[in-house]
């Protein structure tokens, strides 16, 4: 049977068995900016439950960052299951992985005071588990590309050293000159901001 591609609404029907079949079915079809649309439209639909996962395990003032990041690190990733269980799963190694790499951040570093008017920043994550895919972590066709066009090359690395692979701010500002912990706090901050306004935006259309 031929592969149809499914708008939004209809996606938002579908039970997470039949997102799941959707995604493999767009990758299998060549078509992997519909199976990354699908992959997004299923992991939003854990954010709850990845909060509430977060509130058991970090200071309630880190959850809706380490949240997004988790999320947004799963749609970046690869996931090449066929099951609901296998999903939930996925999610979890990613979720606790953000756990663990937040808790040694903090202890590896002082606390870093907030740029005025931006978040705390919080968080870095490990390489997230995926199986070989021709799709890289960040080269999608998804919202998060759009976002990340509307910053110049510079802030792009930085967005990638540090929220997609999960450097530190002090790794990051090593390694690109001129950069400071507290530009790469503040960039990361109007990532997060620019994205969550984005996705806010495509679902209230």
């Amino acid at each position: 049977m031929s592969f149809r591609a499914l708008p939004d609404h209809e996606l938002d029907q579908l039970d997470d068995e039949r997102l799941i079949a959707y995604v493999r079915d767009a990758r299998d079809a060549g078509r992997p900016d519909l199976a990354r649309r699908g992959l997004a439209i299923l992991v939003y639909g854990y954010e709850r439950n990845v909060m509430l996962r977060l509130r058991m395990k970090v200071p309630a003032e880190a959850v809706e960052d380490l949240a997004h990041d988790v999320l947004v690190r799963a749609i970046g990733s690869a996931f090449d299951g066929s099951s609901i269980g296998e999903f939930r799963s996925w999610l979890g190694v990613i979720s606790d992985r953000t756990v663990a790499d937040f808790y040694r951040r903090r202890a590896r570093k002082p606390r870093e005071e907030p740029l005025p008017g931006a978040h705390t920043d919080n968080g870095r994550g490990g390489p997230e588990p995926s199986i070989e895919s021709d799709s890289g972590a960040v080269e999608t066709h998804l919202v998060i590309d759009d976002v990340l066009a509307t910053f110049n090359d510079t802030h792009q690395r930085v967005i990638k050293l540090h929220v997609f692979d999960g450097l530190t701010a002090t790794e990051v500002s090593s390694r690109l000159d001129g950069m400071s912990e507290n530009n790469v706090a503040q960039i990361a901050t109007r990532f997060r901001l620019r994205l969550r306004a984005q996705l806010e935006a495509e679902g209230a259309a």
